[in-house]
């Protein structure tokens, strides 16, 4: 018998985001459409951590763009028999930007925001041993405020990992 755990999960999600095919990739197609240039800054890994920006910047620094990578809830829906667990894992991916001014912080979370969940639903299906990527994604955009380099912006692209184990 083999059951999951969270950390399966979270490791899964972050190879697909940072391995072949992955933001780097939705980041080249998207930098177009959003007019950017070439030197556009890469987001520095994925971290995993749920915690508020001001108490990353202060253990971690701040590195911007940055994602967080966590798990919100798990979902056990008994529902196939002889598995010992089947169910779902809710996992977010939170976008974090900043900069000096306000004019167009909005712009560069909505870039990287898209690209993740480019990523995400490109990526649909197996992600590991019983573990598959719905392909379906959610965004929450929230105000800008104060933090970072002056300005701090962040998203969150919630998705769902089908959990099924033997």
């Amino acid at each position: 018998m083999m059951t999951f755990t969270i950390r399966e999960v979270l490791e899964g999600i972050a190879e697909v985001i940072e391995g072949e095919n992955g933001l780097r990739d939705s980041l080249e197609q998207l930098r177009e459409p959003y007019g950017l240039a070439e030197e556009h800054s890469w987001p520095a890994g994925v971290k995993v951590l749920k915690a508020a920006p001001d108490h990353v910047e202060k253990a971690w620094g701040s590195r911007y763009p940055a994602l967080i990578l966590y798990c919100e809830k798990v979902h056990s829906r008994p529902t196939e028999r002889l598995r010992r667990f089947s169910g779902e894992a809710q996992v977010g991916v939170e976008v974090r930007v900043t900069q000096d001014r306000l004019e167009g912080i909005t712009d560069q979370l909505h870039y990287y925001t898209d690209a993740v969940r480019d990523v995400l639903e490109r990526s649909r299906g197996c992600i590991g041993p019983g573990l598959y990527l719905s392909g379906e994604t959610a965004v929450q955009v929230e105000a800008v405020k104060k933090g970072g380099s002056h300005f701090l912006q962040s998203s969150r692209i919630s998705c769902t990992v089908i959990i099924n184990r033997e």
